[in-house]
């Protein structure tokens, strides 16, 4: 294993992060990555990043012991809320699930996407309670709405994709986001469905494909920006993605934003124009000196603590009441490094990239100041205000990673899918939906 460097760090103008460092026997290797300039929300005396956050060892979350990150407890107050199950039929099931969440205001529910071979999303109502039980078996399942239906085969034109990426509600619409898995050459520009009618997804009118501007850059999760930025921000939604399926190429090597109006999707006469206009706000495309860390794309035993080759980004949105633009997903290989069809300490042979050491994974948050965004003179010249690992109840010390989430912004609730958490049996593989209430930190005295 190789040891970390020291961290100490705060946020403010003209400070640095001395990331990690070396590999068994070798010379250190130092990364210098600037900090941004520190937060209006924030007091500048307020720690961000913290060593503990990126520590080999931290605590297991339970539900009665939930373990949060230092980085966000110094930026936010969280509490965890419980967890509940998501079973559903019809076109597909929960088995394997994508875990993909998009959230329905007018129904207080949740729709997934099912297994990963159906290409299919279910509607589940949010339970009046969430339960803190540690095993599965004992934890409630959610009403289902709508069974599983099919969508992505749903179009007029267009490239049949096969991954869900992004699930939005709007005015009873429901905008789908989606990509081809393996799309070596990275020419799919189709990655849009619209569905007129999100409380009958089977019966719906549909439009498809249109074509978001990005490609794969902007191929993933939508969110509403909070009302009180909007105007700052230059939209009232954004969508992006990150390098979260193979070829990452063609995406952004760190989590992405653009600006978009779903109106426009709604509106979109295929035989007129199908493509979606977006706007840049944040991203790091696959070119020298605009990736989110230089050489995140590389095998390596020295593997950044803010991106690296496997490092995924599967949920984002804007905190109401903040300029904190809060990414979930996973990374790994921190620890032990990355490799590619690697045998690991354990003697699984990876298919594809790998940390040589197969318990260096792990679930992960990464903190941006939306202000530092519209501030940078080109998308890519931003950098995390924080980031580091969340360990959350369910997932095994990260063997299970987050696979899906979104916000309600009404209750300030987010909700994140765990993959294969939701195991019952021998043979079922069902995500859990948990959740926390967010807020923002109140201001010391």
């Amino acid at each position: 294993m190789k040891p970390f460097q020291e961290l100490v760090l705060y946020a403010g103008l003209g400070l640095s992060l001395l990331a990690c460092g070396s590999s068994d026997g070798g010379s250190t290797s130092n990364k210098l990555v600037d900090i941004p300039t520190a937060i209006e929300t924030l007091n500048e005396d307020i720690q961000v990043l913290f060593e503990e956050d990126i520590a080999e060892d931290i605590r297991q979350s339970v539900p009665s012991d939930i373990n949060l990150p230092l980085g966000l407890q110094a930026t936010l107050d969280i509490e965890y809320l419980g967890a509940f199950r998501v079973v559903a039929e019809g076109q597909s099931n929960s088995n394997y699930a994508v875990g993909t969440l998009g959230f329905n205001p007018d129904n207080n529910s949740i729709f997934m996407a099912g297994h990963a071979y159906h290409n299919a999303i279910a509607e589940f109502e949010v339970p009046s309670h969430f339960s803190f039980e540690t095993q599965a078996a004992n934890i409630p399942a959610a009403a289902v709405l709508q069974d599983y239906v099919q969508i992505l085969n749903k179009k007029e034109i267009g490239n049949t994709n096969n991954k869900i990426n992004g699930i939005l509600y709007h005015d009873q619409n429901l905008l789908v986001s989606s990509e081809v898995w393996y799309d070596a050459s990275g020419s799919n520009a189709d990655n849009l469905q619209v569905f007129s009618n999100a409380l009958d997804v089977s019966s719906s009118s549909y439009k498809g494909m249109l074509q978001l501007e990005g490609k794969a850059k902007a191929a993933g999760y939508m969110f509403k920006v909070p009302n009180e930025l909007t105007e700052q921000v230059g939209s009232e939604y954004l969508v992006g993605w990150a390098t979260n399926y193979s070829i990452v190429s063609r995406y952004s090597q760190g989590p992405s934003l653009y600006r978009f109006d779903p109106e426009q999707a709604i509106d979109s006469v295929l035989s007129v124009n199908r493509t979606i206009d977006t706007d840049e706000l944040m991203v790091f495309p696959f070119a020298e000196d605009k990736q989110l860390v230089e050489g995140s794309d590389l095998y390596t035993l020295d593997i950044s603590p803010i991106w690296g080759p496997t490092t995924k980004a599967k949920f984002g949105f804007i905190i109401p009441g903040t300029s904190y633009f809060l990414a979930v997903g996973q990374h790994s290989g921190l620890h032990s490094g990355i490799g590619y069809k690697i045998t690991q300490n354990n003697g699984n042979l990876c298919g594809g990239p790998c940390p040589f050491d197969s318990d260096d994974v792990y679930n992960y948050f990464w903190l941006f100041d939306v202000n530092e965004m519209l501030a940078a003179d080109e998308p890519w010249l931003v950098q995390p205000i924080s980031y580091g690992k969340w360990s959350h109840p369910y997932d095994k010390g990260g063997a299970r990673p987050v696979s899906g989430g979104t916000y309600d912004d009404q209750n300030n609730i987010l909700y994140l899918s765990i993959e294969g958490a939701g195991q019952t049996g021998d043979y079922d593989r069902p995500p859990l939906i948990i959740s926390y209430k967010l807020a923002k930190l109140a201001a010391k005295q």
